[in-house]
C-alpha cells in the first residue's frame, strides 16, 4: 500500500467516477483503475462495488477511505512541519478561542506570535466551546483555548490540558454610582443596572441564579460574546460587566474599575488548551502552546488547577 494509491482512492470518492478521478490525478483511466485494483489486492479486500455502473464504496472501502484521508492529512502536515523548523518562516497555524479567552488572552497571544514569527500564516477564530470542538475534529483548527466546564468528562479524540486559573471580576466605568457606596453592593443591587457578560457555562449560570433569585429577570439581562462590545456597554450605558482579569496590559477592561460584590465567592476561569489526542503538534502549534502557558503563568493561581 502506497500513499499514492490512497490519494487515488480519495480522488475517486471526491470526483465520483473513475474517468473524472483519473483526469484529476493526471492518469489515464486504465492506469488509474489498475492503481485501485492494486490497492485492493494489497489489502485483500474489495473497496469499490463496480456492479452498479457508479462508484459505490463497500464497508471496507468506507473504512479505508476515512483512514486514507487522515493519513494524507498527516503526510501533508509532516511536510509543513519540516518547512517550519527554520524559525517558523513557512507554514500556518489556526487557533480558536472561547469568548472570554479571546478578549483576555487571544489578542495578546496572537500579537506576540506575530512579533516572533512575522512570516507565519495565522488564523484566529472565536466561537463557543461546542463549535470549537467540531472544528478541531474536522482539523480546521490546530488547537483552541476555552472554558471547558460544559464539556463532558469523556471527550473521545481530544486532549485537554488545564491552564492556570485567572481571577474573574465584575467591572464598571470609573465614577459609577455603585463605587460610591460605603459597602460592596449585593448582586441584587447590581441588578438596578444592566448586567452584561458572555454566555456562561451551565454550572456558573446556576450559581448566579441561586445567589440572585428574581422573578422578573436573570442576573445577566444582556448577553454578548464580544469583549469590546461589553466594554462599550460599561462605558456608555452604566452596565456592570463580568470579565476575567487579563494577564497582560492592553485588554478591554484596562479603562474599567473592578467592582467587589458582597457575599460572592471568588470567581475564576476554567480554561483548557484542547488539541487532538494522539497527534503530535506542529512546530507552530508547539510554539503557540508555550506562549499561552507563559502568558497564563503571569497571572495564574498555582494552587487552583
Amino acid at each position: 500500500m502506497q500513499l499514492r494509491q490512497l490519494q487515488h482512492l480519495v480522488a475517486l470518492a471526491d470526483q465520483g467516477s473513475f474517468g473524472r478521478a483519473a483526469q484529476a490525478v493526471h492518469l489515464s483511466q486504465p492506469a488509474f483503475s489498475r492503481s485501485i485494483e492494486n490497492l485492493e489486492e494489497g489489502l485483500q479486500a474489495r473497496l469499490v462495488d463496480r456492479a452498479y455502473g457508479s462508484v459505490r464504496f463497500t464497508q471496507a472501502g468506507e473504512l479505508v477511505l476515512a483512514r486514507a484521508r487522515e493519513l494524507l492529512a498527516d503526510a501533508q502536515q509532516i511536510a509543513h512541519d519540516v518547512l517550519q523548523l527554520e524559525g517558523l518562516a513557512i507554514g500556518s497555524l489556526a487557533v480558536g478561542f472561547g469568548p472570554f479567552a479571546a478578549g483576555t488572552l487571544g489578542r495578546a497571544a496572537l500579537s506576540l506570535m506575530t512579533q516572533r514569527h512575522p512570516q507565519l500564516q495565522m488564523r484566529m477564530e472565536v466561537a463557543d466551546t461546542a463549535t470549537l470542538c467540531e472544528r478541531l475534529h474536522r482539523r480546521e483548527l490546530d488547537l483552541f483555548v476555552a472554558d471547558t466546564r460544559d464539556m463532558t468528562k469523556q471527550q473521545p479524540g481530544l486532549k485537554l490540558a488545564r491552564l492556570p486559573n485567572l481571577p474573574v471580576s465584575f467591572f464598571v466605568r470609573p465614577k459609577h454610582p455603585l463605587l460610591k457606596l460605603r459597602q460592596p453592593p449585593t448582586l441584587e443591587k447590581l441588578m438596578a443596572y444592566p448586567v452584561a457578560g458572555p454566555r456562561m457555562p451551565a454550572e456558573v449560570s446556576v450559581q448566579f441564579d441561586r445567589a440572585a433569585p428574581r422573578g422578573d429577570r436573570d442576573l445577566f439581562n444582556v448577553t454578548c460574546d464580544d469583549a469590546g462590545t461589553l466594554r462599550h456597554l460599561a462605558l456608555t450605558a452604566d452596565a456592570v460587566i463580568l470579565a476575567p482579569v487579563a494577564p497582560v496590559p492592553g485588554h478591554d477592561t484596562d479603562t474599567l474599575v473592578p467592582l467587589p460584590v458582597a457575599g460572592l465567592a471568588r470567581m475564576q476561569t476554567h480554561y483548557s488548551l484542547v488539541t487532538l489526542a494522539g497527534r503530535a503538534p506542529s512546530p507552530a502549534a508547539a510554539a503557540f502552546t508555550r506562549l499561552v502557558a507563559q502568558l497564563m503563568d503571569r497571572a495564574g493561581q498555582p494552587g487552583d488547577r
